[in-house]
C-alpha cells in the first residue's frame, strides 16, 4: 500500500463489501464494460467529431501500454493538467487501468501549485498542453522538472514539442498493442480496488490544496450512485463545460457515471454562453453540470431565445449554493428540471431527487446519495444540534475518505477520532430530511465578536429587485476587527445606494442591523476561481487595498 495513504479500518471494509456498496471494480472496468456492451455508440463528442466506445477503449489501452513501456508502475503519480479535450479522458483511464494515480489539477494552476504537487507526491510524470489560453506550459514544465528529481516524463499534447518530452498524439498513433501481448500485460497490472486510484484536490480557499486519495472501490460506487440518481441512461447527452478534471465532472455522475450508462459525453472547451448554448442545440444535450454563475449567465444571455434547447432535461447545479430566486427561473428560462448537488472532492455527495417537490428542489441542497452514509450536524463543541438548527456537517461513509494523503497533522483536525470528515459546511436539516447550506465556517464576518454568515446575507440581499449578483465579504476594521462589505453586480442600467439597500434589508427582509453591509462596491462582474466559484479571497484583497489607499489620502 502507498505510504501516506489512510484507508478504511477493516471492519468498515467488510461492512461496505457485505452491503454491496463496494463491488471490487477497478475504475478501468468502466471503459472495458462499456466497450463490451455498447461498442458502436458514441462515447465522446468534441468539436464536431464523434468517438465511439470501441475507439475510446482502443485509445485508452494503447496509452496504458505506452505508459507501462515507459516504465510506469502501479502507485506512480501522474500530474494531469490538461484542458477539456478527449485526451484528458484517455490518459485518465489509461493511468487508473494500470494503477498509476492521476493528480487532477486544473489548467489555471501555475508553477507554485504544480511544483508543490510534483515534489509533495513524488510525481513520475506530468501531462500538459503545449499552450492554453496564451500560457506556455512547456516552459513551466521545464522549470518544474529541473527542481523535481522524481519527475521523469513530460507528456505533451501535440506533435512539435521539444526534445526530452513525449508527444501524446504520437503515442496515440503508435499501435504498440500489435507488438505486445496486450491482454496479458494489462491483466497482470490490474489494480487492487482498495488501492488509491485518483488524487483529487481539496477545495480550500487558502494555501496549496491538499491531495484527496479516492480509491477504485469508493470512486466507482460514488459514480454509480450519482448515475442512478440523475437518471443517466444510453440516451443521455452530458455536456461538460466546467473543468473536466474537477470532481463534479468526473464522478457526480461525471464522465465516469455517463460511461457506466452507455451515454454520450459532450466536451465544451469553455463554459461561456456562446459556446455552451450552440452545443446544447447541435448535440441535443440532455444534462449539464454547472455552478450557479454559469446558469445565471445562460439565463441572462441576450441570444438565449435564438437557440433550440428543447433537448435539455436536467441542470445539475453545485459548487456553491444556488439561490431560490435563481432556482425558480431554470424551468421557465431553460426548460429543464433542476437537481441541486452538494458535493465535496473528499467524498460526501447530496442530491435532490428528480421526483422531489419544488420546495425541496428550490430551497435545499439535497440528501445523502447512499444508505451507507452517516451524518451528524454538530455545534462548536462537537455535540449534535437539535433538528432545524445550524451546525457543521460531519460525514462518514463508503465513499468519504478517512484522511488526506501524507498529511497526518491536518488529518487530526479535519477528521474526528472515529472517522467522520469535518466538512466545514454550516447546514441545517429541512423537515424533508434534505440539507440546507447556510454557509461555511470560514465564510463568516466576525464583527466585534458577532459572527455573520455571508451566505445568509447574500440570500437576503439578492432578493433586492435591482441586484443581479453579489458577494458579502469581510473588510478589515481597526476597532471591530472586521466589517461587512458588499460587492454588487446590478441589473442592466439599475443603480441604488447603500442606504436604499439597508432600508430594504431592515424593512422588507427584517434582518438585524448589525448584519447590514457597511460599504457598497459596484462591479461589472464578480471575479471567479478556477472552478467558477466567486473568488472571495480576491475580493477581500481588493477592498483591503482600497482601504489602505484611502488611509494614505
Amino acid at each position: 500500500m502507498l505510504e501516506g495513504f489512510v484507508g478504511w479500518p477493516k471492519e468498515f471494509v467488510d461492512k461496505y463489501r457485505q452491503a454491496g456498496y463496494w463491488q471490487e471494480h477497478p475504475l478501468g472496468d468502466i471503459v472495458d464494460d462499456a466497450v463490451k456492451e455498447v461498442p458502436d455508440r458514441v462515447a465522446i463528442s468534441f468539436e464536431g467529431k464523434h468517438i465511439t466506445y470501441r475507439e475510446m477503449g482502443q485509445k485508452v489501452d494503447r496509452l496504458a501500454l505506452h505508459l507501462l513501456d515507459m516504465g510506469h508502475k502501479p502507485m506512480d503519480r501522474l500530474i494531469l493538467q490538461l484542458p477539456n479535450v478527449p485526451e484528458t479522458i484517455y490518459l485518465y483511464f489509461a493511468a487508473v487501468k494500470i494503477g498509476v494515480i492521476p493528480i487532477m489539477t486544473l489548467p489555471a494552476h501555475r508553477q507554485a501549485e504544480i511544483g508543490y504537487f510534483a515534489q509533495f507526491a513524488d510525481a513520475t510524470s506530468y501531462a500538459i498542453p503545449k499552450e492554453f489560453r496564451r500560457f506556455d506550459y512547456i516552459k513551466m514544465a521545464q522549470a518544474i522538472r529541473s527542481q523535481t528529481p522524481s519527475l521523469k516524463h513530460i507528456l505533451v499534447l501535440g506533435d512539435d514539442i521539444p526534445a526530452g518530452m513525449i508527444s501524446v498524439s504520437r503515442l496515440l498513433e503508435d499501435p504498440i498493442e500489435k507488438r505486445l501481448e496486450a491482454e496479458r500485460i494489462l491483466k497482470e497490472v490490474r489494480p487492487n480496488p482498495l488501492w488509491p486510484a485518483v488524487f483529487q484536490l481539496s477545495g480550500g480557499t487558502t494555501g496549496i490544496p491538499k491531495l484527496i486519495p479516492r480509491t477504485h472501490n469508493d470512486y466507482y460506487y460514488n459514480s454509480l450512485r450519482c448515475k442512478e440518481l440523475s437518471g443517466c441512461g444510453r440516451d443521455t447527452s452530458y455536456l461538460i463545460a466546467i473543468p473536466i478534471t474537477h470532481n463534479f465532472s468526473t464522478t457526480s455522475p461525471g464522465f465516469q457515471g455517463v460511461f457506466m450508462a452507455g451515454g454520450k459525453v459532450v466536451i465544451a472547451p469553455s463554459p461561456v454562453p456562446n459556446v455552451v448554448l450552440p452545443l446544447i442545440e447541435s448535440e441535443r444535450v440532455t444534462t449539464i453540470p454547472a455552478v450557479p454563475t454559469m446558469i445565471i449567465s445562460y439565463m441572462s444571455d441576450s441570444d438565449l431565445k435564438h437557440y433550440d434547447l428543447s433537448s435539455l432535461e436536467l441542470c445539475q447545479v453545485g459548487g456553491s449554493r444556488l439561490l431560490p430566486e435563481v432556482a425558480q427561473e431554470i424551468g421557465p428560462r431553460l426548460g429543464a428540471d433542476l437537481q441541486q448537488v452538494l458535493g465535496m472532492a473528499e467524498g460526501p455527495n447530496f442530491f435532490t431527487r428528480l421526483d422531489d417537490p419544488e420546495e425541496v428542489k428550490f430551497y435545499t441542497q439535497g440528501r445523502s446519495i447512499s444508505p451507507g452514509d452517516e451524518i451528524e450536524i454538530v455545534n462548536g463543541d462537537g455535540k449534535e444540534v437539535p433538528p432545524g438548527e445550524v451546525g457543521e456537517l460531519l460525514v462518514r461513509g463508503p465513499y468519504t475518505i478517512r484522511g488526506y494523503f501524507n498529511f497526518p497533522e491536518h488529518n487530526v483536525v479535519a477528521f474526528t477520532s472515529d472517522g467522520f470528515y469535518k466538512s466545514g459546511d454550516l447546514v441545517r436539516m429541512h423537515p424533508s430530511g434534505n440539507l440546507i447550506v447556510e454557509g461555511r465556517i470560514k465564510d463568516t464576518i466576525n464583527r466585534g465578536g458577532e459572527k455573520i454568515s455571508a451566505e445568509e446575507m447574500e440570500n437576503h440581499i439578492l432578493a433586492h429587485p435591482k441586484l443581479l449578483n453579489c458577494a458579502y465579504v469581510a473588510m478589515p476594521d481597526p476597532l471591530l476587527g472586521e466589517k461587512p462589505c458588499l460587492f454588487a453586480v446590478a441589473k442592466g442600467g439599475e443603480t441604488f445606494s447603500l442606504k436604499e439597500l439597508s432600508d430594504f434589508l431592515v424593512n422588507e427582509r427584517k434582518i438585524a442591523k448589525y448584519k447590514l453591509p457597511e460599504r457598497l462596491e459596484f462591479l461589472e462582474q464578480l471575479p471567479l476561481t478556477h472552478v467558477g466559484k466567486v473568488n472571495k479571497k480576491e475580493l477581500r484583497r481588493i477592498i483591503a487595498e482600497r482601504l489602505k489607499e484611502e488611509g494614505k489620502n
